[in-house]
């Protein structure tokens, strides 16, 4: 497995020939509770897609670490994208690959917003109506990682599953939580403060994480996506 950016000219050129799978790992600059660091939702995509491209021999592309956000937009460390602008530097990202030579692009995104997951979708939309041969495929790990196997009612941003997988991949930048995080629903209102349906900044059992359970999960994600990958682009890579 190579980082797109360490390889030479030449060394890309020579690879991209052989159509490689390049991962493309979304993450985000967001708030998650007292607990877990602002980039929680970059390294987790970027650890997967380093994991899923050794064993498939694919290349991973520079991260984009800014995404589109609601909930937690007025909270402190919250670096937002907007919508619009979401969907065009992920457009711009596919059609600079494209134009490299990659036909199969996995856009993987650590903050699985909806209407984030939307402009991810609506990008790559348009760069596979303007590019037949090209493939594209377009997830959050949490699409996995909801499968895995645990009780995850309640669970949700900067919760059980999340804390666990951070402190599996950045042990260092994880404080311990000191009790459940609250969801405050605001039914079908919209609201100007949408980020106080979280008053204490993530939703979930976050102080009863744990290494092991993040080891599994992501080994889990990783196992998951491999095959996902390798039923879609057409069988062993």
């Amino acid at each position: 497995m190579m980082h797109l950016d360490a390889l030479s000219s030449t060394e890309f050129k020579d690879i991209m020939a052989k159509r490689p799978v390049v991962i493309l790992p979304v993450g985000g600059t967001e708030a998650h509770g007292a607990h877990l660091p602002l980039r929680t939702d970059s390294a987790q995509p970027e650890a997967v897609a380093h994991e899923v491209a050794e064993r498939i021999g694919g290349l991973v592309a520079p991260p984009l670490r800014y995404a589109f956000h609601n909930s937690t937009r007025n909270m402190p460390g919250t670096l937002t994208l907007s919508f619009d602008t979401t969907v065009k530097v992920v457009r711009d990202i596919l059609e600079a690959l494209v134009q490299n030579g990659a036909d199969k692009i996995v856009v993987l995104s650590g903050h699985a917003g909806s209407s984030h997951m939307v402009a991810l979708r609506q990008a790559s939309s348009a760069a596979v109506t303007a590019h037949p041969e090209l493939k594209v495929m377009v997830l959050s790990d949490y699409d996995i990682a909801e499968k895995y196997p645990i009780d995850q009612s309640g669970d949700g941003h900067g919760g059980l599953v999340e804390t666990s997988r951070m402190m599996a991949i950045e042990p260092d930048l994880v404080k311990k939580a000191e009790r459940a995080g609250k969801y405050v629903s605001h039914g079908f209102m919209i609201v100007r403060n949408p980020e106080t349906s979280m008053p204490d900044g993530y939703v979930g059992a976050a102080h009863q994480a744990t290494e092991e359970l993040g080891r599994k999960i992501n080994s889990y994600i990783v196992d998951q996506l491999t095959r996902e990958i390798e039923e879609a682009f057409g069988g062993r890579l």
